[in-house]
């Protein structure tokens, strides 16, 4: 009997949860070029998962479609969000994900007593969704905005029990003028013991010369610091930035940066997009620098198991 469970101890301890850096938190195309920010000035459909509370410095209807790939994680992700900020000074928002992904697995470290040859002989294939909801109030003519978002978690796994997660956000947004914002918010407030959803404190400003339908080119910028608190055993940093250049009524281009884990993982970002009042078709693409430390796959190439990239499209009223 002692010798049947071994095995399936052996299985349980390499598949629990260990201490690591936090995974990225999906971004869609305009914040992941601009450095994975979005947690100040509300650049898309991100900001319904990374601060809701900036919905409420800008009135207007959005919806929007995404899809996003990973390489190293043979990761496809679809996004569907819509948010209304505004029909009046309250504002809500909704987004629905799916991400389909089988992460690197390599049996002569994870599973010695697993009789296999090579890791394609034990795949573990996973399926995540994702439902955010969020809501606020925008106080003094929109210069004052404080936002929440409740977050349900479902993952499906291939080789171990399926989870159910739950936990919130909150957030607030400052505007003293019409181009500067500042923000502060808290992520995963209810702990999901889960490195890719992590326990965070942000903080952060954002410039804003964009000037909607009124100028043939435009700028916005952000800046934002990230405090982590739960993804390994002592608190670390995250710092994300990254500006949007806009030419001619019609073509963006963003670059950003951003570094995790007091710049150990660092990434460039860029993006570009087709932009008019009502329309946008971006793309954003991350591209990890330097020694790559995380498990790799040996059926993927170096240098594309660096990137990350998402294309989508959203409508705006």
């Amino acid at each position: 009997m002692t010798s049947r469970l071994l095995p399936l101890l052996a299985l349980l301890l390499a598949l629990a949860p260990a201490t690591a850096s936090a995974e990225d938190d999906f971004y869609e195309p305009m914040a992941l070029g601009m450095g994975g920010t979005g947690r100040v000035l509300p650049l898309d459909l991100s900001t319904l998962h990374l601060n809701a509370s900036a919905l409420g410095v800008r009135a207007q209807y959005m919806g929007g479609f995404s899809y996003g790939y990973a390489p190293r994680e043979k990761s496809h992700q679809i996004s569907t969000s819509a948010a209304d900020s505004r029909t009046g000074a309250y504002f809500l928002g909704v987004n629905y994900s799916i991400r389909l992904y089988e992460p690197p697995f390599e049996p002569s470290t994870d599973l010695n007593w697993y009789p296999v040859a090579t890791a394609d002989e034990l795949l573990d294939k996973r399926r995540e969704h994702r439902w955010d909801i969020a809501g606020g109030y925008a106080f003094l003519d929109r210069h004052l905005s404080i936002g929440a978002t409740a977050r349900i978690l479902r993952q499906e796994f291939d080789i171990r029990e399926n989870r159910n997660k739950f936990t919130l956000d909150a957030g607030v947004t400052v505007a003293p003028t019409k181009f500067l914002l500042f923000a502060v918010s808290a992520q995963n407030m209810v702990p999901t013991r889960d490195t890719r959803y992590p326990t965070r404190l942000s903080a952060g400003l954002g410039l804003d010369f964009m000037n909607e339908g009124q100028g043939a080119f435009g700028f916005r910028g952000e800046f934002d610091v990230l405090f982590d608190f739960t993804s390994q055993e002592k608190p670390r940093t995250d710092v994300h930035g990254g500006g949007e250049f806009r030419f001619l009524y019609l073509a963006a281009v963003r670059l950003g940066y951003y570094g995790d884990r007091q710049f150990k993982d660092n990434y460039v970002t860029w993006g570009a997009g087709l932009v008019t009042d009502r329309f946008r078709l971006n793309f954003g693409m991350r591209i990890e620098v330097g020694p790559v430390e995380k498990r790799l796959r040996t059926d993927i190439e170096l240098d594309d198991q660096r990137v990350l990239w998402t294309l989508g499209f959203d409508l705006r009223y």
